[in-house]
């Protein structure tokens, strides 16, 4: 009797080692049946309520958890085939990935696109489901025949989506869990009332807020978030050192860490933490975690009242025409252009010489010539 409890526990043991090679040997994209066919919002649960948290990017593989909050379909989605992490999304942007395949014995199976990549890890899910097992083609329920790949299931668990991505996402993940994805931002009005707001483009002078669901233009200095930086570092715009146009961030302070993607210079972005040589930002951008920067590629400011002048994007006076107008980093045609404005775009003056204006304009703090700038006084009769 203790020999047959003996084998029974052995068999046991067994099963369970090869349910475990089962699992590590399938990645994430594998066992989902379902993907995402179009970047979309990612919203989150909080309190009870759903709470945008940052963007999903096109062809997630994802699975159905079949919760519906609020018209949002819950699903779970990993990075890396790391844990999955859980939110809601538009049902609209999932699309179905299964396919049906039948066995050399007339049994069909569904299966995932990604997993009809590998025929390992393909051959190895269906010798545990059905015993059976497949050469180089499968054939469909229509009775057509199709290649199955060669992707070895260990270098898509060791490279991630794309070959050498996984360092990436995983760094990405990284990112959101220790430095956090939401910088709580306050608006106080003039009668000193406090209302929790999303910032839409952030400026040294004015920001333009969303604010009671709808967006209205406020001087910076009304704005306060929770962040440790001393009073005169509470902002900053990017900057290159080397003139360059972009600045790559960071995951972590180290020039050894993951660069998780990369700042227009005249960027203005939100201070967290000032560190001796790095500093933690919010760019206040879907899907990016607050990231670190290094202190010689931001200037930074203090958030206190400041003078300006508005203005409006001309050309010869005029804003009806749809040519696009280069700003710069510096007050020199030397400096990149970072970004475009039209005629017709409304600029926030700081200062300004002979020959160039200092501006807000769409999150930038910039520069552009003087000849495209027609003060908001002389306007009138430029419409």
């Amino acid at each position: 009797m203790k020999r047959w409890v003996f084998l029974l526990c052995m068999l046991a043991a067994v099963v369970c080692l090869c349910t475990s090679a089962f699992a590590i040997s399938l990645t994430w994209n594998q066992t989902c049946l379902y993907k995402t066919n179009a970047s979309t919002q990612l919203y989150v649960m909080i309190d009870g309520e759903l709470r945008a948290s940052s963007t999903l990017g096109a062809g997630t593989y994802i699975r159905k958890t079949g919760e519906t909050v609020d018209g949002k379909t819950g699903i779970s989605y990993s990075a890396n085939n790391a844990d999955p992490y859980y939110g809601y999304i538009d049902g609209s942007v999932i699309s179905y990935v299964g396919h049906t395949i039948v066995l050399p014995s007339g049994t069909k199976a569904t299966v995932g696109e990604a997993l009809l990549r590998s025929r390992q890890a393909l051959n190895l899910w269906l010798d545990m489901e059905y015993g059976e097992t497949l050469d180089s083609t499968y054939t469909d329920e229509n009775g057509e025949q199709h290649d199955i790949g060669d992707e070895d299931p260990a270098d898509v668990e060791q490279n991630g989506n794309a070959a050498g991505d996984a360092k990436y996402w995983k760094a990405l993940n990284w990112a959101f869990v220790n430095n956090g994805s939401e910088t709580k931002t306050v608006y106080r009005d003039e009668a000193g009332n406090e209302t929790e707001i999303k910032v839409i483009h952030l400026g040294v002078i004015r920001s333009l807020i969303e604010i009671n669901g709808e967006q209205q233009m406020v001087e910076t200095w009304h704005l306060s978030w929770e962040t440790e930086a001393p009073e005169e570092k509470v902002l900053a715009v990017v900057k290159s050192p080397r003139m360059s146009k972009e600045v790559g961030y960071h995951a972590d302070k180290s020039d050894k860490s993951t660069i998780l993607g990369r700042a227009t210079v005249g960027k203005v972005v939100q201070v967290v933490r000032v560190g001796n040589e790095w500093s933690l930002i919010d760019l206040q951008e879907a899907g990016v975690p607050r990231v670190f920067v290094p202190n010689t590629c931001l200037d930074f400011w203090s958030n206190i009242p400041r003078e300006y002048s508005t203005a409006k994007v001309t050309i010869n006076g005029k804003t009806k025409s749809k040519e696009p107008i280069g700003v710069r980093s510096g007050d020199s045609s030397k400096y990149q252009k970072v970004e475009n404005v039209y005629p017709g775009d409304t600029l926030t003056i700081y200062a300004q010489n002979k020959k160039w204006c200092e501006v807000d304009v769409n999150g930038y703090h910039v520069f552009i010539l003087k000849e495209f700038v027609t003060m908001d006084e002389l306007t009138a009769d430029a419409q």
